[in-house]
């Protein structure tokens, strides 16, 4: 909020295991009107603007992203720093040495590293619950869907899909037709891997 941002989104504690529930999502809510309501900070664009300090970070986050971007460039584009998997690479490698330094204590996590408690029971999430009459609802809407629509019509778009898939244009009018012909996400993202294949992740040692 202090660094201006458009927009704000709080995750709720059981965002990691489900999709939110209604009694889940309240802190998150009061969490941003309490910003929004109590602080002020609402009214005003910026309020850190003329920061030497932000404006220091903004500058060394920007010099480092140059670097990157250049480093790509330098490497062949994007396209190919993800054939190489050296972007992947890069990724695990980032993800590995923050656990090490998590783990070290030189990066301190709250709770995990530092200020930590024992014998504390910790209240229980209540994952949202799998409902399976809305399974069977969906399955039927799916089946009255095949049933009504014309589904030569549809295998030929779907085909047209991988046609164009493999010769390298452009593929948003092909994926609008069979959207048109009323093919599912589901079918069209088989003819996405019936031209590409499927990527797997490179595994490092």
């Amino acid at each position: 909020m202090l660094g201006g941002t458009q927009s704000l989104h709080v995750d709720t504690y059981d965002e990691a295991f489900s999709v939110p529930s209604e009694r889940t999502l309240l802190p998150s809510v009061r969490t941003q009107q309490i910003i929004e309501a109590e602080t002020q900070v609402t009214q005003v664009v910026d309020p850190l603007a003329g920061s030497f300090y932000v404006e220091a970070l903004t500058n060394e986050a920007e010099r480092r992203v140059l670097e990157e971007l250049d480093e790509i460039e330098r490497m062949g584009g994007l396209v190919e720093v993800v054939d190489n998997d050296w972007l992947h690479s890069k990724i695990a490698s980032y993800i590995q040495r923050e656990h090490k330094m998590i783990e070290e204590g030189k990066i301190k996590v709250v709770g995990r590293n530092v200020y930590t408690s024992k014998d504390v029971d910790l209240p229980p999430i209540e994952a949202s619950q799998f409902r399976e009459d809305v399974q069977k609802q969906m399955i039927a809407k799916l089946a009255r869907l095949r049933q009504k629509r014309d589904n030569e019509k549809v295998e030929n778009t779907l085909n047209a899909l991988v046609d164009t898939c493999k010769s390298g244009k452009n593929i948003m009018y092909a994926t609008v037709e069979c959207a048109r012909a009323d093919a599912t996400e589901g079918e069209m993202r088989k003819a996405f891997t019936r031209a590409f294949g499927t990527w797997r992740p490179p595994i490092y040692a």
